[in-house]
């Protein structure tokens, strides 16, 4: 179906594009990137993806069948002495949702963090009122662990932040 390769700068201005208004940019990356979003705030990312233990890997979702780019995602705050990471900026690109898309790029994320990296623990926000994404995480498995109650706002709305997480069950740590 898909397959996860690495983002390159050149993969920046067809991410932008699809990054329509202020409330969108908050919903998907959270408060590190600022609308409008541009480049120089992706390269900054894409800087600290660099080295033998970067702290972030930064993956494109490409279809296997045509290597046309589909969505994104983020593993964060990557933390090799304690295990972890979480994963963020989850997107399948406008006209490829819902057709399991999502699911199938968290699952390669989750596999790339637990087998690749040899991490122990996933953990992801997600705001209470995306259903959907909420529903893909938990068929992967996440549990939600904390709600942080008004955790954000955008104009006059609180938003909820539902954290979540998955254990690598393999490496024995529950």
């Amino acid at each position: 179906m898909i397959r996860l390769e690495q983002f390159l700068e050149s993969d920046c201005d067809p991410l932008i594009a699809v990054v329509p208004d202020a409330r969108f940019l908050l919903q998907w990356a959270g408060p590190n990137y600022r609308h409008p979003l541009d480049a120089t705030q992706l390269k900054r990312t894409l800087a600290r993806a660099i080295g033998k233990q970067p702290s972030v890997k930064v993956f494109k979702a490409v279809l296997q069948t045509t290597s046309q780019v589909v969505g994104h995602i983020q593993l964060m705050n990557i933390d090799y002495d304690r295990e972890c990471c979480r994963i963020g900026r989850v997107m399948i690109f406008p006209g490829h949702q819902g057709a399991g898309l999502g699911k199938e790029m968290v699952r390669l994320a989750v596999r790339e963090a637990f087998d690749y990296l040899g991490l122990a623990e996933i953990t992801l926000g997600v705001f209470d009122f995306n259903k959907a994404a909420i529903a893909t995480y938990q068929r992967l498995g996440f549990e939600e662990y904390r709600l942080k109650i008004g955790a954000f706002t955008f104009r006059d709305e609180a938003w909820n932040l539902m954290e979540m997480r998955l254990i690598n069950a393999s490496l024995g740590h529950a």
